[in-house]
């Protein structure tokens, strides 16, 4: 005989692995919509209800408030397409923990990609563009939104040169935050002469969302 105990517990299990199919299928949109510049479309992923929305990308400093987050989208992935230019981000490695209530989820994904960056007066130039991903999401309506995002840089360097002798893109010393942005909280990309942490870490099964939870990607001691 099965308890009302055991089938709770199995119908918790059930509405999470749906919650992992539909996040893994949100996060894979909102990246193509990224790679296509598809502002608007990016943005409808995003929960922009929410005052306090989130997007903090590499040295660009934290975008915090719907107005900030629409501003650096339209601003990175608004501007409309140029022949011979490319970014493709992929995602891979997904480690995605649902809470126990279903109200919020935490995600971690590895994001290999290249691109092709346009130069005047000659051809593009191919890079490799590789990062992490860390992302929040919340469940409002029935539908999974991104709440909190981080996109960690790795290495972003000339495709011919290699990330060991052309740090040049993700090192950029004197480079004003954006005027919309806070200070950035973690950006540590490869150096020849640095140490990789492990961050983002990888999340943990958790009951619910709290105060605490804030930053979880940055916190070793509680997610490794």
């Amino acid at each position: 005989m099965i308890t009302e105990k055991r089938k709770a517990v199995l119908l918790n299990s059930m509405r999470k692995l749906e919650a992992y199919r539909q996040i893994q299928n949100e996060m894979g949109r909102a990246v193509a919509a990224f790679n296509f510049r598809q502002a608007d479309r990016l943005l409808d992923f995003f929960a922009l209800n929410k005052e306090d929305v989130s997007l903090e990308y590499a040295d660009e400093g934290v975008f915090r408030g719907p107005k900030a987050v629409r501003t650096i989208i339209r601003e990175v992935v608004g501007e409309k397409p140029k022949p011979g230019e490319m970014l493709d981000m992929q995602l891979t490695t997904p480690i995605i923990e649902i809470a126990d209530d279903l109200k919020t989820a935490k995600c971690v994904w590895w994001m290999p990609g290249a691109g092709a960056i346009l130069q005047e007066n000659k051809e593009p130039m191919a890079i490799w563009a590789w990062g992490e991903l860390a992302v929040t999401f919340i469940c409002e309506d029935e539908a999974w939104k991104i709440w909190k995002l981080h996109y960690f840089r790795y290495m972003k360097c000339d495709y011919k040169k290699g990330w060991v002798d052309d740090t040049s893109m993700i090192n950029r010393l004197n480079t004003p935050l954006h005027p919309m942005s806070a200070a950035t909280t973690y950006h540590n990309p490869y150096s020849p002469t640095g140490i990789r942490a492990g961050i983002p870490c990888p999340p943990k099964p958790y009951q619910t969302y709290t105060e605490a939870d804030k930053n979880w990607e940055l916190d070793e001691n509680k997610n490794w």
